[in-house]
C-alpha cells in the first residue's frame, strides 16, 4: 500500500495488488498503519467508473440509502468528493491515472480516476470546481496527490488520441514523444506517440491555481511494476484483470 501525506486530517492511499478494491483488508491495513483508526472505519465505497468527467458528491444522507439505491448513484460516476468523516471512499485504476485532492480548510478531499478520456474531458479540472462550488474550497490551499499509473514511455497511443487532446485544447507537445513502436518482434524504424498522463493531470491542477510545492508525483508505472494491475499488460479480450484503489478517510 502506497501512503500519501496530504497533511493532518486525512489517511490518503493507493493499494496495490494484494488488497486490490477489498474493502475488508484495505480497511485492515489501514489500521496497521494508523492504529488510532481502530473502531472507526467501518464502511468502504467506490463508483462503476466508465470513463466519464461526472463528478458525485457524497453525503451523509448519501450513506443511510439502501445499498442497491447507493449503486445506482454511483454508476457512470468517475470522481467523488466529501467531508464525511471514517468513511473509505475511492477510485480504482488498472494503468489509468487516481488523482487525490484535500482541502485542509474545509476539510473536505476528491478521488478521481483519470483515464485519457477523463483527462481530455478535464475531469481534475471539474472535480476541483466542484469542491469550490460545494465547499469553498480555494485550490492554493489544497494538497494532491498522482498515483500509480501508466507512464510516458508505457503509453504508446495512435495519433487519434493526441489529436483529439489537441482538439480539446491541450499542447500536445509538452507533454508527448515519439518513441520507436513498443513490442515489436522484428524492429521496425516506425515511431508512436507517447503521453504523460501524470503530467497533463498535473498541470490541470497547477491551471486551478493548486501550488506546484503541494503536488506529490508517484514514479510508479504500473505497466512494468507487477506489484500493480495493468489493463495493458494483463488483460486480454474478455479476461479483466484486477484493479487497485486510490482513495482517502477523512479523520
Amino acid at each position: 500500500m502506497e501512503l500519501y501525506n496530504l497533511g493532518k486530517g486525512i489517511v490518503a492511499f493507493t493499494t496495490d495488488r494484494t488488497q486490490g478494491r477489498d474493502i475488508y483488508r484495505i480497511r485492515e491495513s489501514l489500521i496497521r498503519h494508523f492504529p488510532n483508526l481502530q473502531g472507526r472505519i467501518n464502511n468502504g465505497l467506490y463508483p462503476h467508473q466508465t470513463h466519464t468527467d461526472n463528478v458525485f458528491y457524497i453525503t451523509d444522507e448519501f450513506l443511510t440509502l439502501p445499498e442497491t439505491e447507493r449503486i445506482n448513484r454511483l454508476e457512470g460516476i468517475d470522481a467523488v468528493i466529501s467531508n464525511v468523516p471514517d468513511v473509505i471512499m475511492g477510485i480504482s485504476t488498472a494503468d489509468c491515472i487516481p488523482v487525490l485532492v484535500y482541502d485542509p480548510e474545509h476539510h473536505a478531499a476528491a478521488a478521481i480516476h483519470a483515464g485519457w478520456k477523463g483527462t481530455v474531458k478535464r475531469i481534475v479540472e471539474k472535480s476541483l470546481v466542484k469542491m469550490q462550488e460545494t465547499f469553498g474550497t480555494n485550490p492554493a490551499k489544497c494538497v494532491a496527490a498522482i498515483g500509480p499509473g501508466i507512464s510516458l514511455e508505457s503509453f504508446e497511443v495512435g495519433d487519434e488520441v493526441g489529436e483529439a487532446f489537441v482538439n480539446e485544447g491541450f499542447d500536445i507537445e509538452k507533454v508527448s514523444v515519439r518513441l520507436p513502436k513498443m513490442n515489436v518482434i522484428h524492429p521496425t524504424d516506425e515511431k508512436r506517440l507517447h503521453l504523460d498522463l501524470k503530467e497533463i493531470n498535473r498541470c490541470q491542477l497547477l491551471s486551478l491555481g493548486v501550488l506546484a510545492e503541494n503536488i506529490e508525483v508517484s514514479p510508479i508505472d504500473t505497466y512494468t511494476d507487477e506489484r500493480f494491475f495493468s489493463a495493458r499488460r494483463e488483460q486480454k479480450g474478455d479476461v479483466k484483470c484486477g484493479r487497485i484503489l486510490s482513495g482517502f478517510v477523512i479523520i
